[in-house]
């Protein structure tokens, strides 16, 4: 008889065709089972047995076996009783235990480190920022990051699952950084291997804009929206790129740098305020707005190169959005509109323009939603989350 003729004339139980595998890999079969109740749960509400297996098509004593398993193994929680009323017992409800483990997004920049803890839902649990000495050494550097996470983690708690970190630079697919101007000694580093040995977790590295890019897509100002061209504004000038929701980094993770081209200028455009853009910089563009002449030059300085850089993107990627972020976006719409002013200009069609919505905190909170992004690919795909 033919697999075919089996499934159409035979049931044990309720068994399911989604319960046999061709070829007899049952334990394949069971991890993929596996992942999918995962991930059902984790993207959903609380079910009963009889409800994942409607979802699943498998049979409910396939649900149970892995139900069973997965809350032993502190990967789903029971999560009260089904409050519907069948006439017998109420059922038992599962949830994805969003506290099993921890992760972890990692700001590192050239004056100090930037560190979120949260479940693995993504709930914020611990923030902490550490100035640092630009004279530190990469290793150094990589220890006081790596101790700032764990002063965070207790160490009778979940573990940490995953880990996303973020810095100026040029960052390739393997999470090494190729090129950093800002940071001493950081180009050649392998930011994500060695951050991976220091916290015994898998670690995804990016450029910091890009990381920046996917919080505000995620949770800021470009939520629902999957091309974003972020714009970094502050004591150095950025852009981080997304692309149908995920960050873009090119070839060599060169992506976006456009302050490389020197007519732009860019690398001098945020003296052009007169200072520290996240703290003179307000003031000046204040002054503008109140009409005084020399504040308006300097912003209209400033508006002009940066609207150059966009403008130069916005040609090459056509985004939905722009999102200007960093400590001038701090200046609110008076910087919309100086830079919209000047991108008229440029563009064929100005994209809507809005303020980053996660200010100093946005590249952190990216890193956890790459960790997130990491440590959920690997429980959906192997039904192991650790690595």
């Amino acid at each position: 008889m033919s697999i075919r003729d089996m499934d159409s004339t035979q049931r044990v139980g309720d068994m399911k065709n989604s319960d046999v595998l061709p070829g007899g890999d049952q334990s394949a079969l069971r991890h993929l089972n596996t992942s999918r109740v995962l991930q059902l749960l984790y993207e959903g509400t609380p079910l009963t047995t009889n409800a994942i297996a409607q979802v699943t098509s498998l049979s409910r004593p396939t649900v149970r076996g892995i139900v069973t398993t997965l809350v032993t193994d502190r990967r789903l929680t029971l999560d009260g009783q089904d409050a519907t009323r069948t006439g017998g017992r109420p059922a038992q409800r599962y949830a994805f235990d969003f506290d099993a483990g921890r992760l972890a997004g990692i700001h590192i920049d050239s004056d100090g480190i930037g560190v979120r803890i949260t479940d693995l839902g993504g709930t914020p649990l611990a923030e902490a920022h550490r100035p640092t000495s630009a004279a530190l050494d990469p290793d150094e550097r990589l220890r006081e990051a790596a101790g700032l996470v764990r002063e965070h983690l207790p160490a009778d708690g979940p573990p940490l699952w995953a880990a996303g970190v973020g810095t100026p630079g040029i960052v390739d697919a393997r999470g090494a950084v190729r090129l950093s101007v800002a940071i001493p000694q950081w180009s050649g580093v392998h930011l994500a291997d060695q951050l991976h040995d220091l916290l015994r977790c898998p670690v995804v590295a990016m450029k910091d804009t890009n990381l920046a890019a996917l919080a505000e897509h995620r949770t800021g100002a470009a939520r629902g929206t999957s091309d974003v061209l972020y714009v970094h504004l502050d004591n150095r000038l950025g852009v981080g790129i997304l692309v149908d929701g995920r960050p873009f980094t090119g070839r060599t993770g060169a992506a976006g740098e456009i302050g490389r081209h020197p007519r732009l200028g860019w690398k001098d455009t945020p003296a052009k305020l007169g200072g520290d853009p996240g703290g003179a910089g307000h003031t000046v563009f204040t002054r503008a707005r109140h009409g005084d002449p020399a504040a308006r030059a300097a912003v209209d300085g400033y508006a002009r190169a940066v609207a150059d850089g966009i403008g130069a993107m916005v040609l090459a990627v056509d985004p939905q959005l722009i999102v200007l972020g960093g400590a001038l976006a701090g200046a609110g719409p008076a910087v919309l509109e100086a830079v919209r002013e000047q991108l008229s200009g440029i563009c064929y069609e100005v994209p809507p323009l809005a303020l980053g919505a996660l200010t100093a905190g946005a590249v952190a909170v990216g890193g956890v939603e790459a960790a997130r992004d990491l440590a959920r690919g690997r429980l959906f795909a192997t039904d192991q989350p650790g690595g």
